[in-house]
């Protein structure tokens, strides 16, 4: 049985088809690192990436030198670069936040103090940007599937992309129906279709009604609070121990560390950003998109949101 759905949000139509869980597989993904690998990104190989532009470390302790415990530094292969002359490629900061001086391959190796302190950095650079680019969009590549090149845990922030339909979306919605689309997620569908996978006092988490991707999960303020970094630095700790039980949650129900998650915070340019409501996207990659999603923009996704919820609140 097929069911038809769209995320107002990000505009993608998803097709739910759990019955296509069932094929046949003969391929098997391969990954394994090489044995002669050095990690740039580990503690005491500080000298392999560029001067940090913010590093949590011990007073006293040198800039660039062993001693942090997360760090931020320019990306050696942008995306975005700073503009150095009349002709450049687009103009922006591409940037790495090293999440850890040990090498660890997932998120949910760090304490729940290490990782709020990883969340307060994604907030002090977010906040220190918004008065010198137009836009910023922050995401984590973990595994091979979801597109990461070094399994040393890091994400990364880039300035000035392009920001895609949701922007638009979220500015479109209330014209036409009243309201904010994820505002309404929150107050109907998650709770009408029981899409609760975990909730606190001021944040949710929620398998959206239209999960592109099996295991997808969105985390929310429940309060309409447009941007990432608005939210009051009391209230970080919160958020941390939530989105890091979510993706513990994950990991041990589809035991794989192949996902991605972005913070989408509103434009920094515009006014009028009252209409955008942040939100974090944590998106598994359990399998690879296909020709279908490519050439039509729809996802099919085999597993549904109510079932994934059900089955992450389990564990």
């Amino acid at each position: 049985m097929h069911d038809g759905r769209r995320n107002p949000i990000t505009g993608y139509s998803v097709i739910i088809a759990e019955h296509r869980g069932d094929r046949p597989q003969e391929w098997a993904i391969q990954q394994a690192s090489r044995a002669d690998f050095e990690c740039p990104f580990c503690e005491g190989r500080e000298g392999c990436t560029p001067n940090e532009s913010l590093a949590r470390r011990p007073r006293g302790s040198k800039p660039n030198g062993p001693g942090w415990r997360v760090r931020v530094v320019p990306n050696k292969y942008p995306v975005l670069c700073p503009r150095r002359g009349i002709i450049s490629p687009p103009t922006g900061l591409h940037e790495i936040i090293i999440e850890s001086p040990r090498h660890l391959a997932s998120i949910t190796q760090l304490n729940e103090v290490d990782f709020a302190e990883v969340v307060g950095v994604y907030h002090e650079r977010l906040a220190t940007l918004r008065g010198s680019f137009k836009s910023a969009i922050l995401f984590k590549n973990s595994g091979l599937l979801g597109g990461a090149t070094l399994s040393h845990l890091h994400s990364q922030l880039i300035t000035n992309a392009a920001m895609g339909p949701q922007a638009k979306n979220f500015e479109n919605y209330p014209k036409m129906h009243g309201t904010c689309p994820l505002c309404e997620m929150i107050g109907v569908q998650v709770v009408e279709e029981n899409l609760i996978v975990l909730q606190s006092e001021r944040f949710l988490v929620f398998c959206p009604f239209a999960s592109r991707f099996a295991y997808e999960m969105w985390i929310a303020p429940r309060e309409h609070l447009p941007s990432f970094e608005l939210i009051l630095p009391e209230n970080l700790a919160e958020l941390a121990a939530l989105f890091r039980a979510a993706l513990v949650k994950l990991e041990a129900t589809v035991k794989s560390s192949a996902y991605n998650y972005i913070i989408h915070t509103a434009p920094f340019d515009t006014s009028g950003t009252n209409h955008y409501h942040w939100h974090i996207e944590i998106l598994p990659r359990l399998s690879n998109l296909a020709g279908f999603e490519l050439g039509t923009g729809c996802f099919i996704n085999t597993i549904s949101p109510e079932h994934a919820a059900a089955a992450l609140r389990v564990e």
